[in-house]
């Protein structure tokens, strides 16, 4: 009688996990400006609307306008550290200190889409 084979169990390759892109609004950089390393293996992209409505929000003694401060001073440290400049996104591992794996991209150029009539284009977060 042949002897039964016995078979080895599979293995599966556990699946990479995958990357999201978080697109930042200026409320969540106002709120926690720590959130730029809140989001782990995740790239993050800060659009050009935000980082202006940073800048406008910055004066004043709140606790709003010192955490957008707070937002702005990471965000300069982050691309003045950036050694290969910010066209293909910035590494946060080391601005987070392990934090975060993910990447930091900023708007550089003008995004040129028309939008729905039914929206106000003075809004920035129309925009």
């Amino acid at each position: 009688m042949p002897e039964a084979t016995a078979k080895k169990p599979t293995r599966r390759r556990a699946a990479a996990p995958k990357t999201k892109l978080f697109v930042l609004d200026t409320n969540v950089l106002m709120h926690d400006p720590t959130s730029l390393y809140r989001f782990e293996e995740h790239d993050i992209y800060v659009p050009i609307m935000t980082l202006e409505e940073l800048d406008n929000n910055k004066k004043g003694t709140t606790e709003l306008a010192r955490n957008t401060r707070q937002a702005s001073r990471l965000l300069d440290e982050i691309v003045s550290a950036a050694p290969n400049g910010i066209d293909a996104g910035i590494a946060l591992d080391q601005a987070s200190r392990g934090m975060a794996t993910g990447r930091l991209y900023l708007q550089t150029e003008a995004i040129d889409v028309r939008l729905p009539a039914a929206l106000p284009t003075a809004r920035g977060d129309n925009q």
